[in-house]
C-alpha cells in the first residue's frame, strides 16, 4: 500500500495536503473508541487516530484536511464530501498529523490528534453517544463482564456451603524426637485423615494399627528405627528422608515409595501387589523384599549405578531413579526428561524410538514416488536400490540421532527449552497473550540453569536465549507491560546485538512509554540491521516526529 506522508497542521484553519509516503506504524496501548458509517476511531491516553475512509479514484492532492482545537474536517473531491465535527475535548493543533493511506483503489484519510489532556475519552464528537463499556486495552487480554452483586452472593454461598459440607481438611500429625520406644498409633489417637509424620525417632519401633487411615506416611531423620504399616494410607505413598537403618513392613498397599539421601533402608512388603515403584536419589544399600514372590526382591545402590553407568557422571543431589518390576525382575534405571518434561527411562525412550522408524512399506512408498518423478524414471536399476538404501540408511539415522540428542544431559535439556519455546509460540498465535509469556519464562529459567555436565550458567544457544527474550517482549507489548517489555528487549539484544527484531521491539517499548529520542536511536538500530524493514522505517519517522513534539513542549 501507499500512504501519505504526515503533515504537521501549524496554522488553526490551514488545509494540509497528502504527500507519498510511508504508512503510519501502529504505537502500543491503544484502547478502543468506536465506528460510525463515516469513520473508525481508536486511542491511546495521549492521542486520537481517526480514520475516514474515502471515495474510490482520488485524485492525489484532492483531500485536505481541517483541524482545530475542537473540531475536524476531512474534504475530498469535487463534490467536497465532508467528514467531521465538534470534537468531544480539546486537541493541540500543531501536534496534530494526517495522511491519506492507499491500497490499490482503496483510500483512509487518518488523522493523528495530540490530546490537550492526556486522558481517555468516551466517545469523539460532541453529539455521538458515549460508548456502553469503558474503553477497552485492544493490547491487553480480554477482560470479562464485571459479575454483579447478586452473582457475587450466590457464588460465596456456594463456596461457604462446600466448606460446610466438605471433607475435613488433612491434619499433620508429628511424632518427633523419641528414642528407644515402642510407639503404638491407633485410629483413637489420631486426629481425622491425619498426615503422620515420623521424625528423628531413634531405635524405636513403630506400629500403625489396622483402624488408621493417614493420608500420607512421611518418615524424616529415623536412625535403627522400624515401622509397621497395617493400617491403610489413603495415597498408598510414603516418603522417606535422610533415614538410616529404617525397616519399613509394608502390609497394605503402598504403590509408591520415594526415598532421598537414605542409606541402609529395609522395605518388606508382605505382597507384591502392593508394590508398583520406587523412586530413589542419592540412596545406598537398599534393600526390596517380597514375602509371596522372593524372586522379585532386589536392592538399589548409587555407588552401584555408578560402576554401571560411569559415563553419566551419577550425582546424589540431582540425578533420579525408578525400580519397578519388568518381566520378573526388579529394574532400576535413571529417570530423564523428554523436551515436553515428561519423565522417562532411556529404555522407554529407546522403545519409542523403534516404533517410530519408518515401516518397511511405508518406505516403498515413499521410494516408489521417487523413483516415479522424471528424474527417477531416469535411473538405472542399481542406481534405483541405491535410492533404496540411502532412504531406509535415513529412517534409521533419524530414529537413532532422537534418541541420541535426548539420552544426553545436555540433548535432553536444549529440547525441553525448545519445547517450552514452542508452547510460547502457539500460545501467542492463538492470542493467549499471558499464558505465551509463561511458557517463555519457563523456557528461559530452563536456559539459564543447564544441567551440570552443560558448563556452567547453562550451555543454550544465545541465539535461542535472545528469540525467547523477544518473544515475551512481543507478549508484554500485547498486554500492556511496557517497562517489562523494554527490559527484555534490551536483554534480547545484549545476547544477540546484531538481532534487528530485539531492536525493533525496544523501539515499540521505548515508544509507548515516550521515551522518543531512545525510540529513535532504537529504530535507527533496526534498520541498520535491516535496511527493508518497512515497519521500523515508519516507527523511526513518527519517533522523529513525536520526540520533536516532546522537545517543543518541555521548552515551553
Amino acid at each position: 500500500p501507499s500512504v501519505a506522508s504526515p503533515r504537521r497542521v501549524r496554522a488553526s484553519r490551514r488545509r494540509v495536503h497528502h504527500l507519498t509516503g510511508p504508512q503510519m506504524l501502529h504505537i502500543p496501548g491503544q484502547y478502543s473508541g468506536g465506528e460510525t458509517a463515516e469513520y473508525r476511531w481508536t486511542q491511546t491516553k495521549a492521542e486520537l487516530e481517526v480514520r475516514v475512509p474515502l471515495p474510490a479514484g482520488l485524485a492525489d492532492g484532492s483531500v485536505t484536511c481541517e483541524i482545530l482545537p475542537r473540531s475536524f474536517a476531512v474534504r475530498a473531491g469535487e463534490e467536497a464530501v465532508a467528514v467531521g465535527g465538534e470534537l468531544a475535548a480539546v486537541v493541540v493543533v500543531d501536534d496534530s498529523l494526517w495522511s491519506v493511506e492507499r491500497d490499490g483503489s482503496r483510500a483512509e484519510a487518518v488523522l493523528s490528534l495530540r490530546k490537550a489532556v492526556a486522558e481517555l475519552w468516551p466517545r469523539l464528537l460532541a453529539s455521538d453517544a458515549e460508548e456502553a463499556a469503558e474503553p477497552r486495552l485492544l493490547d491487553g487480554l480480554e477482560r470479562k463482564a464485571p459479575t454483579d452483586k447478586n452473582e457475587l452472593l450466590r457464588q460465596a454461598k456456594e463456596r461457604a456451603k462446600g466448606a460446610l459440607d466438605g471433607p475435613s481438611k488433612a491434619v499433620q500429625h508429628v511424632v518427633e524426637g523419641r528414642s528407644g520406644e515402642r510407639i503404638a498409633l491407633n485410629a483413637s489417637g489420631l486426629p481425622p485423615l491425619p498426615v503422620i509424620t515420623l521424625r528423628k525417632c531413634t531405635d524405636c519401633e513403630v506400629v500403625l494399627g489396622e483402624d488408621v487411615a493417614a493420608v500420607k506416611l512421611l518418615v524424616e531423620g529415623c536412625v535403627n528405627t522400624t515401622v509397621a504399616v497395617n493400617g491403610k494410607v489413603l495415597t498408598e505413598t510414603i516418603e522417606l528422608w535422610q533415614c538410616e537403618g529404617v525397616a519399613v513392613k509394608i502390609a497394605s498397599a503402598m504403590r509408591t515409595v520415594q526415598l532421598d539421601a537414605c542409606s541402609g533402608v529395609k522395605l518388606q512388603y508382605a505382597r507384591a501387589a502392593d508394590f508398583d515403584r520406587c523412586l530413589t536419589a542419592g540412596v545406598f544399600d537398599l534393600a526390596l523384599s517380597f514375602a509371596d514372590a522372593p524372586s522379585l526382591d532386589g536392592e538399589v545402590d548409587l555407588g552401584t549405578l555408578r560402576a554401571q553407568m560411569p559415563d553419566k557422571g551419577l550425582s546424589a543431589e540431582t540425578d533420579q531413579f525408578i525400580s519397578r518390576h519388568v518381566e520378573g525382575a526388579l529394574l532400576t534405571e535413571l529417570i530423564v526428561r523428554l523436551s515436553n518434561d515428561f519423565p522417562t527411562t532411556e529404555r522407554e525412550v529407546a522403545d519409542f524410538a523403534a516404533k517410530t522408524r519408518m515401516k518397511s512399506d511405508k518406505i516403498d512408498e515413499v521410494v516408489q514416488g521417487m523413483l516415479g518423478s522424471s528424474l527417477g524414471r531416469e535411473l538405472s536399476g542399481a542406481e534405483r536400490q541405491q535410492m533404496v538404501e540411502m532412504v531406509k540408511s535415513q529412517s534409521e539415522a533419524a530414529a537413532k540421532a532422537q534418541h541420541t540428542a535426548e539420552g544426553t544431559a545436555a540433548g535432553r535439556h536444549l529440547a525441553r527449552v525448545e519445547f517450552k519455546k514452542a508452547a510460547g509460540n502457539e500460545a501467542f498465535k492463538a492470542g493467549e497473550y499471558q499464558q505465551a509469556a509463561v511458557a517463555y519464562t519457563e523456557a528461559l529459567s530452563l536456559a539459564a540453569s543447564g544441567p551440570e555436565d552443560c558448563g556452567e550458567g547453562g550451555t543454550v544457544d544465545p541465539a535461542i536465549a535472545s528469540a525467547t527474550r523477544c518473544n515475551r517482549a512481543a507478549c508484554f507489548l500485547k498486554l500492556g507491560r511496557y517497562a517489562q517489555a523494554r527490559e527484555d528487549a534490551e536483554a534480547a539484544a545484549a545476547l544477540q546485538p546484531s538481532y534487528a527484531k530485539a531492536h525493533f521491539r525496544l523501539a515499540l517499548a521505548l515508544q509507548a512509554e515516550e521515551k522518543f529520542p531512545e525510540a529513535v536511536a532504537a529504530f535507527n538500530k533496526a534498520l541498520q540491521l535491516e535496511p527493508k524493514n518497512k515497519e521500523a522505517a515508519a516507527g523511526l519517522r513518527m519517533a522523529e516526529v513525536q520526540a520533536t513534539r516532546q522537545r517543543r513542549q518541555q521548552q515551553q
